[in-house]
């Protein structure tokens, strides 16, 4: 696998930024502002100890992850805290919920998918393929990425509310 050009680096992010300004726009109805795009320094997160006989308490993050395979593999990931999540779904289908249940997790899932669905539309020269997306209760200091990228993570807010996108592709 070859590491990426700053120049499809530049319209990968580029592509993704506008499909995820696009879907809450068009989805919600809200502007969504990037505060900030950095490259990911530590690739993988620290590794704790963990008793087996502790009680691992949720960090209130969740994660959705979506696959891409074809002439770039790899992934997009959005982290997003659980406020943000919930304010997400409601804005999306009006279910409001304090909690984390199925309907945001789905939520999630589908703002996940929309995202990565809009960016592999902006890049279609690149013929790329589209996995399912995959929820996790992890936030974006338990992400871990391959060797063989250099991920960017680009930050936005909406409505006072922190997104994190993760764009980790290779060139094939």
């Amino acid at each position: 696998m070859a590491t990426l050009s700053l120049d499809l680096e530049s319209v990968i992010a580029d592509a993704v930024d506008s499909s995820i300004r696009e879907t809450f726009s068009l989805m919600v109805g809200q502007e969504i502002s990037q505060v900030q795009t950095d490259r990911v320094v530590e690739k993988t997160p620290s590794v704790r100890q963990y008793d087996v006989h502790q009680t691992t308490k949720y960090d209130e993050e969740i994660t959705v992850v979506v696959g891409l395979s074809g002439q770039l593999q790899g992934s997009v990931s959005i982290c997003m805290g659980l406020a943000s999540a919930l304010r997400w779904t409601e804005s999306l289908i009006d279910h409001h919920s304090d909690t984390l249940d199925q309907t945001v997790i789905d939520a999630v899932g589908e703002l996940g998918n929309i995202v990565t669905g809009g960016a592999k539309r902006r890049l279609e020269d690149h013929e790329l393929h589209l996995g399912l997306p995959h929820v996790m209760l992890a936030g974006r200091s338990r992400l871990a990425f391959p060797s063989s990228c250099d991920p960017l993570q680009i930050d936005y807010d909406f409505g006072g509310h922190e997104l994190n996108v993760f764009v980790s592709l290779t060139a094939v």
